[in-house]
């Protein structure tokens, strides 16, 4: 089976963090069987490397006489829907539930894009979604999956605390509550992990914020062995990479009731769910760092979302959509 990969998301020395996740898949998907051909727009760069590849993408996938073109993340795929042959489309998380402004309305300029992302759905033969919120967005639309990411836990190694604080040059003694995104955008919502390390202290514990983004993955793993929990506040998220990597290091996480944290979550202990507010998520942090243990989450990793796993259901959903089209012909 043929495949062209689209995406606006591949990693690179500059953005060694961007689109790891679809890379990983990629990968998994080409270890499987898969023949593919990557097309990465660099919408980074301008809006107008979009409208190149609404040109590019057809003549591409006639080029590498692709049997299907799956887009990662709604933007490539509205670049994509004038291909010929079908077409999938993976939505990754604001590109179906938009992006929030400081205050938590979404902005108007992610309402337009959103807009874009579920044209891209109705024109595509299959959809790909992260989570049940997702796939409630476009429940109007045939043919959705809800597939997570997987992880690829050759890459997610356990390592002891102590060991990776070393590495990473951290201070070895007190508890350490982690921050894996960016503190400057607005829906990763960092003044609630900076309350909740304030609180933490107030109540005379010895506890310090990470923040840590945008470092080649390796060290991101690092610090989860180094950290004694993550704090995910969120206002709103897909599947979110970081609770699962997380989870394969043992790493305890309290998260907001986004995406499908809930259900990730659900048997991983210790771990919790917490309401936005202060007072709920320090209570939830608390009671995590006072078990004093690392977590059940690699077994629940192990058990259903490694790469294998996923790309198996990822090639079914390729081969029903080119059974489809095959049957439509």
């Amino acid at each position: 089976m043929r495949i062209l990969t689209v995406t606006n998301m591949w990693p690179s020395a500059a953005r060694p963090h961007w689109g790891v996740f679809v890379k990983s898949q990629v990968e998994s998907l080409v270890a499987a069987g898969i023949e593919n051909t990557l097309y990465e727009i660099e919408g980074w760069k301008s809006a107008g490397e979009y409208f190149k590849a609404v040109h590019r993408i057809p003549s591409l996938a006639r080029q590498c006489r692709a049997d299907l073109v799956h887009a990662h993340f709604g933007y490539s795929g509205a670049a994509a829907m004038g291909v010929d042959v079908p077409l999938v489309v993976s939505f990754c998380g604001n590109d179906l539930l938009g992006r929030p402004d400081g205050s938590g309305a979404i902005t108007l300029k992610s309402r337009a894009l959103v807009h874009l992302s579920r044209s891209a759905a109705r024109r595509a033969d299959a959809s790909i979604v992260k989570s049940e919120e997702m796939s409630r967005v476009i429940a109007d639309v045939p043919g959705v999956h809800v597939i997570p990411n997987g992880v690829d836990l050759s890459a997610v190694k356990t390592e002891p605390r102590a060991a990776a604080r070393r590495a990473l040059g951290w201070c070895e003694d007190g508890l350490v509550l982690l921050f894996p995104a960016s503190k400057d955008e607005p829906r990763k919502n960092f003044p609630l992990a900076q309350a909740v390390e304030r609180k933490l202290r107030a109540r005379g514990m010895d506890v310090r914020l990470e923040q840590l983004f945008g470092r080649p993955h390796a060290t991101i793993i690092q610090a989860m062995n180094a950290a004694d929990v993550l704090l995910l506040p969120s206002l709103h998220e897909g599947s979110p990479n970081a609770v699962k990597e997380a989870m394969a290091c043992g790493l305890p996480v309290v998260a907001a009731p986004v995406g499908d944290c809930p259900e990730l979550l659900r048997d991983c202990q210790p771990s919790a769910i917490a309401e936005r507010t202060e007072e709920a998520f320090t209570e939830a942090a608390a009671r995590v760092l006072a078990a004093g243990r690392r977590s059940n989450g690699r077994a629940i990793i192990e058990s259903t979302l490694t790469l294998e796993a996923v790309a198996r259901r990822v090639i079914a959903v390729y081969e029903r959509t080119l059974a489809r089209a095959r049957k439509a012909a």
